[in-house]
């Protein structure tokens, strides 16, 4: 067996052995140096390991070129029954603690989702307008509809004009294709209504469309 060290470590062995007894589970020596955040190097940390388990402070396995380290069971205080049962009342109390604290946590969360999606003074007062300008404008027609004129004189002569005029295209149109139907009729072998039906053509007459009573009214 290797001699033992004289007593005295470093603080940085005593790190080692504090944080290993604390965790209590096997670390190799680059492990140590990540959990200390570079306290020790990982070379520093692999001779360190290696002192305290010569001084039998640590338990060491080695598997191949790997080793591991870890706390003598020894020195891991265990509680008596009332400790642990006292440990474990503690547990549940704070376990009841964290549920209550999701459960508050989830209605201000509500409460903040209500407040985040709510509409500003400034949103609300141009909402409000907006609405109190619809309210009046169907208000208007109400009245119009109540008294009887459905449309007034504006509307009524702007409906007429552009009925006269999709009246005027619908004859221009009309008179076209019968002028082209004409020449082709000249010249057809067959009935032109075949060739409507082959071409898919449906005419005024088909639908019961007469653009002379429609242009009339």
């Amino acid at each position: 067996m290797p001699p033992k060290k004289a007593k005295g470590s470093s603080s940085e062995e005593k790190a080692v052995l504090d944080y290993l007894v604390k965790a209590n589970r096997p670390y190799s020596a680059n492990d140590i140096s990540s959990q200390l955040h570079g306290l020790v190097s990982p070379a520093q940390a692999k001779k360190l390991l290696n002192d305290l388990a010569d001084e039998e402070k640590l338990q060491r396995k080695i598997n191949g070129k790997q080793q591991i380290f870890y706390a003598t069971q020894t020195s891991i205080e265990v509680p008596s029954v009332e400790e642990a049962e006292q440990e474990e009342e503690t547990i549940r109390g704070l376990e009841q603690q964290l549920s209550q604290a999701k459960d508050e946590n989830k209605v201000l969360a509500g409460r903040l989702q209500g407040l985040t999606n709510a509409l500003t003074d400034d949103q609300m007062r141009e909402r409000i307008a907006k609405l109190s300008a619809e309210v009046k404008e169907n208000e208007g027609r109400l009245t119009q509809l109540r008294s009887g004129e459905v449309i007034s004189p504006e509307e009524k002569n702007k409906i007429e004009t552009e009925h006269a005029a999709m009246t005027k295209h619908w004859k221009t149109r009309k008179r076209m294709f019968k002028n082209i139907i004409d020449t082709i009729g000249e010249g057809y072998p067959g009935k032109i209504s075949d060739l409507f039906e082959e071409l898919g053509i449906e005419t005024d007459e088909d639908v019961r469309a007469d653009v002379a009573i429609i242009g009339d009214k």
